[in-house]
């Protein structure tokens, strides 16, 4: 019987020290991984736009970090569609074994990407554009497949005003005032790091200017999947001054979701603005609400 006991501790010692084996990792070998990102075509929805069919998104961004200390590893690596390279959307990085957090963020418009930690992403003049989120934990070691599949999933949630009046000829800028969402995202999460007011401008190109049923959109991070948020939206003309001014009170905001409002933005009579709340299909969820 003491035989057979003590057989069986030798084994389960054997067993427990190929699990601790496994989790060793030499820091000295290196491997090449490749990430693709699969779905870098999304829908287009930016300012002044509905979503027509499928676009890439003009920048991509990768940043590898310390699984331990969310340290960045190697630089921040950005490609930009307007490059027009072959390799857009595919990224090879050089890690030493050990364990990482993989981000990757696609992204529309002219702001630049910022990225010091997995925990802090953000954009220039705190911008937020149309996002996505890809954010996965990745053991570096001989067995890794060297190339992995990315993909990215919308990491904010967006507000549309539908316009059906014609746009007044002194409009120059729509501005947008957030509260309640915030302006750098936790990848590790998918939430805003915090909640702060956020103002946004948005320019009227003189083309829209006359035109009936335009719509303008803006976008946030939230602090958790669903939000309540309070959104001003101020009609301003050039030197702007205020033409006409709509607070949207606790819009019902989700992440993946566009919240749409369409109405007579411009009437006098709240009677007579008749706003609508509505949801957009190309989107996971769509909410539309009348005014």
């Amino acid at each position: 019987m003491k035989k057979v006991l003590f057989s069986a501790l030798i084994a389960v010692c054997g067993l427990l020290s190929a699990c601790q084996s496994d989790d060793e990792f030499s820091a000295a070998t290196v491997h090449e991984i490749t990430f693709q990102v699969t779905n870098y075509e999304q829908y287009d929805l930016d300012e002044f736009t509905r979503a027509s069919g499928a676009d890439a998104l003009d920048h991509l961004v990768m940043g590898v970090f310390d699984a331990a200390t969310d340290a960045v590893v190697g630089s921040v690596t950005v490609q930009n569609k307007a490059d027009g390279k072959s390799s857009y959307g595919t990224f090879s990085v050089s890690l030493p074994e050990g364990r990482y957090r993989a981000v990757f963020i696609g992204y529309n418009g002219n702001y630049s990407c910022q990225m010091s930690s997995s925990t802090a992403v953000s954009f220039g003049n705190e911008h937020v554009p149309h996002t996505f989120l890809s954010s996965f934990e990745l053991a570096v070691d001989g067995k890794t497949a060297q190339t992995q599949n990315v993909v990215l999933k919308r990491a904010v949630a967006a507000f549309r005003v539908v316009v059906n009046e014609a746009l007044p000829q002194e409009l120059a800028t729509f501005q947008f005032v957030n509260r309640g969402g915030g302006t750098a995202l936790n990848a590790q999460t998918g939430f805003c790091t915090e909640q702060k007011e956020r103002t946004y401008n948005i320019s009227v190109p003189s083309s829209k200017i006359g035109k009936l049923g335009v719509d303008v959109n803006c976008y946030a991070f939230l602090p958790s999947e669903e939000a309540a948020m309070n959104i001003t939206v101020n009609a301003l003309k050039s030197d702007g001054s205020v033409i006409k001014s709509r607070t949207f009170a606790d819009v019902p905001m989700k992440v993946n979701r566009l919240t749409c409002y369409t109405g007579n933005f411009f009437a006098e009579d709240e009677a007579a603005a008749q706003f609508r709340l509505s949801v957009d299909d190309a989107w996971s969820d769509t909410l539309n609400v009348s005014f």
